[in-house]
């Protein structure tokens, strides 16, 4: 390919940093690659206030409108933040390889969940972490949490929060310190289906840019957050729903596991299987929750 190729990616330093990393897999196979780097504001970007639960896009949809207009030829996203469904004639044509999955604890000395003092307000804006949070720690007070991931830090060095909940991906891509960190184990705070997980997506008839993208896939990452993603879509939640799913391949199975929480963190559904199929599995343990009255939970929030 002699064209040089144009990548969409989010104004944040974060954002930036995760198109260096797509970019940096690809320059190993193709180093004569020339890649253009659009910087594009989304609508998630643009809001100052809490963000609507009713629009899963946010974070993503501007990036799928330049690659329709042909304004850019790839975009760079966090997977977790793809609705399932996608414009048709779009794809995801790699998933990298992803390092971890976990939330972490944000405190000026690395405190743990049973360490907080009680009533220790925690900042975060996830239905998700909070209901969590409040399973084990009813006594929390939860604040919301918006802007970059150094803005939020801050808050907490600065003292206007006691605590934060962020992703252990993020932080560690942005080199933030792990004496901050405590790494919330997964029976505690199952995390948000493919977080951790970066998504390269481009149009689908532009079958060489495909081809070009698929060479820096992760196929075992690919599995997982296939298994992860279609417990969502079957369970019926979306990214800003109290749906939480983590899988692993392990040799030729795939373990998932999947819940669904209330927003008090008062009910829970937990279901987990083993399969050799990811939507497969997916569905049958989405659907497992339904029987055990997942379907209410979601409804009654």
């Amino acid at each position: 390919m002699t064209r040089q190729l144009r990548v969409g990616t989010r104004r944040s330093v974060l954002a930036r940093t995760q198109t260096d990393h797509v970019l940096q897999l690809l320059k190993v196979i193709r180093p004569q690659l020339g890649i253009q780097i659009q910087t594009i504001s989304t609508i998630g970007d643009q809001t100052t206030g809490p963000l609507p639960t009713s629009n899963p896009g946010l974070f993503t949809s501007t990036l799928e409108t330049a690659l329709l207009n042909h304004e850019i030829d790839f975009a760079v996203h966090s997977l977790k933040d793809l609705p399932i469904e996608q414009p048709e004639e779009l794809v995801i044509a790699a998933i990298c390889e992803r390092h971890t999955a976990f939330d972490v604890l944000v405190t000026t000395s690395g405190l743990s969940l049973d360490d907080l003092p009680p009533d220790t307000t925690v900042g975060t804006s996830s239905l998700r972490r909070t209901a969590q949070l409040l399973a084990v720690r009813p006594d929390l007070s939860i604040a919301p949490l918006r802007g970059n991931i150094d803005t939020r830090v801050e808050k907490v060095l600065s003292g206007q929060l006691q605590a934060i909940v962020l992703a252990e991906a993020g932080l560690l891509r942005l080199g933030v310190s792990d004496r901050y960190m405590w790494r919330i184990p997964m029976d505690l705070m199952l995390p948000a289906p493919a977080q951790g997980a970066l998504a390269v997506e481009c149009r689908k008839n532009d079958l060489e840019i495909v081809r070009i993208l698929e060479s820096i896939n992760c196929s075992v990452t690919w599995t997982a957050t296939a298994a992860e993603r279609t417990f969502l879509e079957v369970a019926g939640g979306g990214c800003s729903i109290p749906v939480a799913a983590y899988a692993e391949q392990i040799n030729d199975e795939i373990h998932l596991s999947g819940e669904v929480r209330s927003l008090d963190g008062r009910r829970k559904i937990a279901v987990s299987g083993i399969g050799t199929n990811a939507m497969t599995l997916g569905k049958q343990l989405a659907q497992k929750a339904h029987q055990m009255g997942a379907r209410e939970v979601l409804q009654r929030e």
